[in-house]
């Protein structure tokens, strides 16, 4: 199965876990860049009044088409109980491409099924699986193990 991971990552957080379940699928991976700057205090509290009104953004140019995959697993954090403006428009940029979907939600204590329902109704597809990653389990390496596991297995089925 050909796969992609697309992934936003402001601190890293959710890039580790894209990375690692990537190297995992074999999986081709693309970072999705926000345009607007993110840095600091400030681009932590614009962007979650951003993600709480669910605004879009701009991002940056995309080299991988997720039409030419048979997964796409996106990876988002949580900011403000929502998914970033960076993969909200990267959803809705690409909605009716994705053939199946999974998800990578991380976050400091929001529920990821939440999440999940949203890009779900952005991407117009439901999730095959998803995973969700609390600042526990980050601080936790077998529970942040088992749960990647897991979940790369449950998609390799």
């Amino acid at each position: 199965m050909k796969t992609l991971v697309v992934y936003y990552s402001r601190d890293g957080h959710t890039k580790k876990v894209a990375q690692e379940i990537a190297s995992q699928l074999q999986a081709d991976l693309e970072e999705i860049i926000d345009q607007t700057d993110r840095k600091g205090v400030w681009g932590w509290v614009h962007g979650g009044r951003d993600a709480m009104k669910q605004q879009d953004t701009t991002i940056g140019p995309v080299t991988r088409n997720p039409a030419d995959y048979d997964l796409t697993i996106i990876g988002t954090p949580v900011w403000a109980w929502a998914m970033t403006p960076a993969v909200r428009t990267y959803l809705e940029q690409f909605k009716g491409q994705f053939k199946e979907m999974a998800y990578i939600v991380t976050s400091g204590g929001a529920k990821a099924d939440t999440i999940v329902k949203g890009m779900e109704e952005l991407a117009g597809k439901p999730a095959k699986g998803f995973l969700g990653l609390s600042g526990r389990d980050f601080r936790n390496t077998q529970s942040y193990q088992e749960k990647v596991k897991k979940f790369v297995e449950s998609l390799r089925q």
